[in-house]
């Protein structure tokens, strides 16, 4: 894993500080699961960084920007799952949240909306994985609770049959989860 940035433990990590830094993230993807891009914003700092495997982002504008135009066909249909957390509290005071993310394509984008109404849906094909990716969250306790200062993901595998043809922001809209 060389391209995550080395970890520098400073102390024992505090069972409380584990369990809410491990909830912060659960979180964090449940906004990213039900599109709730205003809180999926929100769960940065102003000036974030993210290192993702279509760029590097700097910033609430580019955090925007790229959620908003980029990423939303990682969305409909999708459920996220982040598995074997490791959570070190580093010397500069940052809580480093290591773990791996699945992503289960679950629906089509054409049938995602349909589940929302909490139908059951028959498939020979899903659910399925269909994307794995290590993270790396590095947070930062503010007034209003924690925010990722530094998300980066790492080399990632996707399975390209689950991948929908048309990525871009404007053939995905119409599946969305709508607020």
């Amino acid at each position: 894993m060389g391209f995550f940035p080395k970890i520098r433990a400073s102390s024992v990590v505090a069972p409380e500080v584990r369990a809410d830094a491990i909830d912060y993230v659960n979180r964090v993807n449940w906004l990213f699961e039900t599109w709730d891009l205003e809180g999926a914003i929100a769960a940065f700092t102003s000036d974030a960084r993210v290192y993702h495997f279509h760029g590097s982002l700097h910033g609430e504008a580019e955090i925007r920007h790229f959620l908003s135009e980029v990423y939303p066909y990682l969305i409909p249909g999708v459920s996220r799952h982040a598995s074997n957390h490791i959570v070190d509290v580093e010397e500069s005071g940052l809580v480093a949240v290591r773990y791996q993310n699945l992503l289960v394509r679950y629906a089509t984008l054409e049938d995602a909306p349909k589940l929302g109404d909490g139908q059951v849906h028959e498939s020979e094909l899903l659910p399925a994985l269909w994307l794995y990716s290590p993270m790396l969250d590095r947070l930062e306790k503010t007034e209003k609770g924690w925010k990722i200062a530094e998300r980066y993901i790492g080399s990632s595998t996707t399975n390209m049959m689950l991948t929908p043809v048309d990525t871009s922001a404007a053939a995905v809209a119409p599946y969305l989860p709508k607020p």
